[in-house]
């Protein structure tokens, strides 16, 4: 736990800095690092559901406006919307100091998520509303809540929420951990908990004043390593569940004192790994710096953009971008590559 805690220290310092000089659009589509941070994130996200789209048909669907695969279409679309809206949101309460969840911010996160997927027959259920049978996760050993008791599960995680949101007994980055932990074990809605409990985290992350994470989903290994970190942390608030079950009334000061923070520690880890990544990525990755007349080859071009080196060769081979090959390494001036980026992501007018 105190290790996680300096490296959270180490983030914050970092933030502080970066909005000195981008306060408006460190969040924002229209900053081309935190951009490609968030398709990472909605490639990730998606995958740990199943649902596996490669950079060129993310950025097929996002921005070219093609479709593939109509399930992989609306996944990608309901992602981008629930998320960047909420994060916009979240991140205009920060400013504000205003910010605190409520119901309706989870309900919303549902129904833009899952909006494409129900327009498509792709999902039977209610966007926005919860649950009314039970559901069982797949490859997991815990039970969610009794769908007639998801309401008060629900109305108690944002009481508990809030009241450290004012408190500050946890940090920031801890109270998001837990609340992810909590609204999965809980369950909320027919499908897309997953999702819908993800962008919860970043959202509540974006809140406190840091910025969303990509937790990994893509390989099966950190599938595993993340259902494996839930299962660890989520048998605390499984017991209060059993306990509203049995009609009892569960008060807060009752939830602080039995919720520890030792289980959450391998999913905190994750959380803190992942938003180490984030704020790396939109420290390094800033390119004022960096001379737009130098030709850098493809690999170096790739990974300060987060595109693949073979979206960048196809890029090149179209007419798209251009570029000069060097034996066998093609190489790309970094003013090209932006230029085309800023046509992609235009900068606010504001």
């Amino acid at each position: 736990m105190e290790k996680n805690l300096t490296s959270i220290e180490l983030v914050k310092k970092v933030l502080v800095q970066l909005r000195r000089t981008r306060m408006d659009h460190l969040i924002s589509v229209s900053n081309a690092e935190w951009y490609s941070l968030f398709k990472d994130e909605i490639r990730n996200s998606i995958a740990i559901e199943g649902v596996f789209a490669n950079r060129t048909e993310l950025i097929d669907v996002l921005e070219n406006n093609k479709r593939t695969d109509k399930h992989k279409a609306a996944a990608i679309l309901g992602y981008f919307e629930s998320a960047s809206t909420m994060y916009d949101y979240a991140a205009n309460q920060f400013k504000e100091k205003e910010f605190l969840l409520r119901m309706s911010d989870i309900k919303q996160i549902h129904t833009l998520l899952m909006r494409y997927e129900k327009e498509m027959g792709f999902y039977n259920g209610a966007i926005g509303e919860f649950r009314n049978t039970r559901v069982e996760v797949s490859n997991s050993t815990f039970t969610p809540i009794s769908e007639f008791y998801v309401r008060p599960a629900c109305e108690l995680l944002i009481k508990w929420v809030n009241f450290h949101l004012k408190g500050m007994k946890y940090d920031p980055v801890v109270l998001a951990s837990m609340a992810h932990v909590w609204f999965e074990s809980i369950h909320p809605f027919r499908d897309g908990n997953g999702r819908a409990g993800r962008i919860l985290l970043s959202y509540i992350l974006i809140g406190c004043g840091l910025v969303n994470i990509a937790i990994k989903g893509i390989s099966k290994v950190d599938r595993d390593f993340y259902y494996d970190a839930l299962e660890k942390a989520d048998d605390d608030f499984e017991a209060i569940h059993r306990e509203i079950e049995a009609g009892k009334s569960i008060h807060l000061s009752e939830v602080n004192q039995r919720l520890g923070v030792g289980k959450i520690n391998p999913f905190l880890s994750i959380v803190v790994d992942r938003l180490k990544d984030s704020v790396s990525r939109l420290k390094d990755i800033n390119r004022s710096g960096i001379n737009q007349n130098a030709e850098l080859p493809l690999s170096d071009l790739a990974r300060m953009y987060n595109y693949s080196q073979n979206y960048l060769r196809n890029l090149i081979n179209r007419g798209k971008l251009k570029g000069v090959k060097k034996g066998k390494t093609w190489y790309v001036r970094v003013h090209d590559l932006a230029k085309y980026v800023d046509q992609l992501n235009p900068k606010s007018q504001d």
